[in-house]
């Protein structure tokens, strides 16, 4: 089975994409790799275990940093600080976990859109580098907020990924392939799908669904960073041979 070929992302997720798993990820066919997602705070206040989590190695190119924040002021100064290492600069507002939503930041702001535009807008102003946003559907209470962050902020930005559940749903439920899709529509920029890919088959039906360009894979890629060579190989993307 073959059909065209899309970049296929590692997610960032706490606790997992550390330097030496996106490196490996990286010999298993992830095309493009994000750090864990590290908090503005402890950046600017050079906290060094922060500080480790945004290290990169120069098999890592391009090296893209995801950070996140409640405070403008601290995620602007982040974006200063990090660009003279970053090639990309990625702005997490898709977070579910609870003790980063109860400081405001990640995916509660979700709730407040202008919130959102105006922290990316601020960004986006001081940034060297390009910037990309993760986003999720919303908080679950109200319309996609995906759809309506993805207009506001095309014209800065290099490209959004879409987790397709709501704040509300964290992993819970089944992804809403189809409200993914509404943003790829009303934008320009390349939009990246996130959510149920797990194998070949989700990959393509999520491409199809989607109309995405690209895929960004998460938790079907903990403990198995070969599924990116396993979907390019079925898929008819890539002859090389298995790296293990």
């Amino acid at each position: 089975m073959t059909r065209e070929t899309a970049p296929l992302f590692l997610a960032p997720m706490a606790g997992v994409t550390d330097l030496a798993y996106r490196l490996l990820a990286r010999e298993c066919g992830a095309d493009v790799t994000v750090t864990e997602f590290t908090a503005a705070s402890g950046l600017t206040r050079r906290n060094t275990q922060s500080w480790l989590k945004v290290e990169s190695d120069p098999r890592e190119k391009p090296f893209i940093p995801q950070i996140f924040g409640g405070i403008i002021e601290e995620m602007v100064q982040t974006v200063e600080l990090l660009q003279d290492r970053a090639d990309t600069i990625d702005i997490n507002f898709g977070c579910p976990a609870p003790k980063v939503c109860r400081n405001d930041a990640g995916a509660a702001f979700l709730g407040d859109p202008d919130r959102v535009v105006a922290m990316g807008r601020a960004c986006l102003e001081v940034a060297e580098v390009p910037s990309t946003v993760k986003v999720r559907l919303g908080t679950g209470g109200g319309p996609n907020t995906a759809l309506e962050v993805a207009k506001r902020l095309e014209a800065g930005i290099k490209r959004i990924c879409v987790h397709g559940r709501t704040l509300r749903q964290r992993y819970s439920g089944t992804a809403d392939w189809q409200q993914i899709r509404e943003s790829v529509e009303a934008v320009d920029i390349p939009v990246r799908a996130n959510g149920d890919v797990v194998d070949a088959a989700t990959a393509t039906a999520c491409l199809d669904a989607t109309g995405a360009a690209g895929l960004m894979i998460g938790r079907g890629a903990i403990g198995r960073p070969t599924i990116f060579h396993e979907i390019k190989r079925d898929l008819g993307w890539s002859d090389q041979v298995p790296p293990w």
